[in-house]
């Protein structure tokens, strides 16, 4: 806790962190005091917390540092951890401590950045056993929270700045701080250091969880849905089942030009469904592309499944869905350009007829098995997918996390110290090199919140509606830009508007045109409003959230002038 070092006229001096010098007359002096040498965690509540503190500790009243405690506790006990929000929750933590020489009227120690000192401060997380852990920013196979003490840094532990800031003469004569130097008459003042603890670098300290395949691998069998065929779900079936189910819905003969572009819908969920099959259902996907046929009857079912579903060609009802797999292999080989367009880069795909939407269903691609993703659902699901259940259970493949997904998955360890999640101290640091760095006592323990915590303060955001008299007198100012091929898209349900509406210049000179629009900021808010109601509305048949969401108050105001006709 302590380190030594030349002091003038050959002293050696001996530095040592203190709870912040206002509080000396409000907790117990003495060499074992309880709080004395932990440095001190207030709770700010206005955007200028900084100029608020610094103001307050400058001023007449230091002493209003001790009600700055964090208000919320987490957990149960004598003396739980506090509990630290975010700042979308209006609230902002500093962390204060003051740096003493350790000989009688303990004064400042003055840090002399041309000596290389500085003061930081360090977030410890507590173990189970009551030890602590440093935390070490990186990706590297020794990052992370590794296990340290309180005599000294950890090598590559990430340190937080702390600043100076002047405290005034405030004290009554007689008491201990007036006796340390702030006497209000007398005093010279003294100085505290203090930083901002980042509440929300929060999923940054939980940090990302280890194996997370291998911890899923270990739940017992149908308590998780079966992420292999989740895959195979959201790519494949849901795509194609929602276009089916967009065409049905469509006139028939359907609008000329179709709204639904089916061939390249098709193109795509049949290059999804040949990519999982790579992946995961080699053999079957060898067999498909010319190979020996697998002897195992799942696999069999499921080749001849998807030889069976034919008519997916508009020039061709011959084709199955086993031969446009293998036409497409071109776009599925790592070593061929053109397989970006998997990844939806711009490049030139095939000329293709494929239309998913002409299959029989349901009767063909229904099933009411057991749901082979999750079996606590007993809804019908797509045969597909039960045959494709079957096939992976003859050769599991290998579980591997999505490299989207890498790094987003957070680690949960166990909650410590009576608290509900991981449980944090701070210690102050101090380093005078060559010496070893001084570390305070640790502050009292906390917590850091989410930010859509339910038990976060609420941030009081006053949004005024525009006053809808007149809106023609609502300026146009927020402008949006569109390309040519959203503008056609979007042209498609105007169908009655002239042609250089949907991006056909007239003379055919082949210049595609984008569309620049300008509209009122009010208006747009006034759709954003009404839209949310009606999407409150409705879920609130679900949710039932209505009388927990708003709580109105009529307040007096002007009447409105009418600008223009009534309304």
């Amino acid at each position: 806790m302590t380190a030594v070092a030349p002091a003038p006229l050959g002293r050696l001096e001996t530095f040592q962190w203190l709870a912040p010098c206002p509080l000396w007359d409000t907790l117990p002096v003495g060499a074992g005091a309880a709080g004395l040498a932990g440095p001190w965690i207030a709770e700010l509540k206005t955007d200028s917390f900084v100029d608020d503190f610094t103001a307050m500790l400058a001023g007449a009243s230091p002493t209003q540092l001790g009600d700055m405690a964090p208000q919320q506790r987490a957990g149960n006990g004598d003396d739980p951890p506090y509990r630290l929000f975010q700042p979308l929750n209006q609230r902002y933590y500093l962390v204060s401590a003051t740096l003493a020489c350790r000989r009688p009227g303990i004064p400042d120690h003055t840090v002399r950045p041309n000596r290389q000192e500085r003061t930081t401060f360090v977030i410890r997380r507590l173990t189970d056993s009551g030890g602590e852990q440093a935390f070490k920013p990186g990706n590297g196979p020794h990052d992370g929270w590794v296990a340290a003490d309180g005599t000294g840094l950890i090598a590559g532990e990430e340190q937080h700045p702390m600043h100076p800031a002047p405290v005034a003469a405030f004290a009554e004569p007689g008491t201990t701080t007036s006796a340390l130097g702030l006497d209000r008459a007398a005093g010279a003042g003294r100085t505290v250091f203090f930083g901002y603890i980042p509440a929300a670098k929060r999923n940054e300290l939980l940090g990302p969880m280890d194996d997370p395949v291998g911890k899923l691998k270990k739940l017992p069998n149908g308590t998780a849905p079966d992420p292999i065929l989740s895959w195979l779900i959201s790519r494949v079936i849901q795509p194609w089942a929602q276009l089916v189910t967009a065409a049905e819905a469509l006139p028939s003969p359907p609008p000329k030009p179709n709204p639904l572009n089916v061939t390249y819908a098709s193109l795509f969920v049949i290059l999804d469904l040949g990519d999982w099959l790579h992946q995961y259902l080699p053999d079957v996907y060898a067999a498909i592309m010319g190979g020996s046929a697998p002897t195992d009857s799942a696999y069999t079912s499921l080749l001849n499944a998807l030889a069976g579903i034919t008519d997916i060609d508009q020039n061709n009802p011959q084709v199955s869905l086993s031969q446009a797999i293998a036409a497409t292999a071109t776009f599925r080989d790592p070593t061929n350009p053109a397989s970006d367009l998997l990844q939806g880069a711009d490049v030139s795909g095939p000329s293709t007829s494929y239309d998913l939407t002409h299959i029989s269903r349901p009767e063909t691609f229904l099933t009411t098995t057991p749901n082979p993703v999750n079996p606590a659902v007993t809804a019908p699901t797509w045969a597909l997918v039960d045959l494709a259940a079957q096939a992976l259970k003859v050769q599991q493949p290998e579980l591997t996390l999505p490299p989207e997904l890498e790094g987003m998955i957070l680690d949960r360890p166990a909650p410590s110290s009576g608290g509900t999640g991981p449980t944090y101290v701070i210690r102050t640091v101090f380093e005078h090199p060559p010496c070893l760095a001084v570390l305070s006592a640790p502050s009292h323990p906390f917590e850091l919140a989410g930010a859509l915590d339910a038990d976060a303060p609420a941030r009081k955001i006053l949004l005024q509606m525009p006053d809808i008299t007149n809106m023609r007198s609502f300026k146009r100012g927020v402008a949006i830009e569109m390309p040519p091929a959203l503008n056609a898209m979007l042209a498609r349900i105007t169908p009655d508007v002239p042609d250089i509406l949907k991006g056909n210049p007239p003379g055919g000179n082949g210049v595609g045109l984008g569309w620049i629009c300008s509209f009122s900021l009010q208006i747009i808010f006034l759709v954003a409003f009404i839209v949310m109601f009606i999407f409150l509305i409705l879920l609130n048949i679900v949710f039932w959230w209505m009388a927990f969401l708003k709580i109105c108050f009529p307040i007096p105001v002007p009447a409105s002038k009418q600008k223009g006709p009534p309304l």
